[in-house]
């Protein structure tokens, strides 16, 4: 099995579920599909490949996010300020650019499951904070 970067996540909730990374070494948005039978998120995702201006702006909104959480999961922060809510004028217009962007992707035909990992050596980092992972993906068989 082998594990791929992961750039970025959008989106965590009980797992993650969206954001940015490489699968055959070419970055890639993916987003966890929702399983409206089951009323939950199942395990299959689909994956988007992306160009460097994506690439680009996606790894500064990542960028500016992080600093934050750093900051709020060291008690230097609070969660008012959080830039998805208004916290910060630039991480916004990067979001609404690339929430754009997302909605004008080209999926792979192919549906993938993942295998999330945390990459070692991250124990200086604030309890709280979320963990820079890698992935493997596997073609899904639904």
């Amino acid at each position: 099995m082998r594990y791929e970067q992961v750039h970025a996540i959008w989106d965590f909730y009980d797992g993650v579920r969206t954001g940015v990374a490489d699968l055959d070494g070419a970055p890639h948005y993916f987003a966890c599909q929702f399983d409206e039978g089951a009323d939950d998120y199942s395990d299959n995702f689909k994956l988007y490949p992306i160009g460097p201006e994506f690439m680009r702006r996606a790894m500064r909104n990542w960028d500016i996010y992080r600093a934050w959480e750093r900051k709020f999961h060291s008690g230097d922060a609070e969660l008012e300020t959080h830039p998805g809510h208004g916290g910060d004028a630039e991480y916004d217009e990067l979001q609404f650019w690339l929430d754009e962007q997302i909605a004008r992707l080209q999926e792979l035909p192919t549906l993938y499951g993942a295998r999330f990992r945390a990459l070692p050596g991250q124990d200086g980092l604030p309890g709280g904070m979320l963990r820079e992972l890698e992935v493997a993906w596997s073609p899904s068989p639904a």
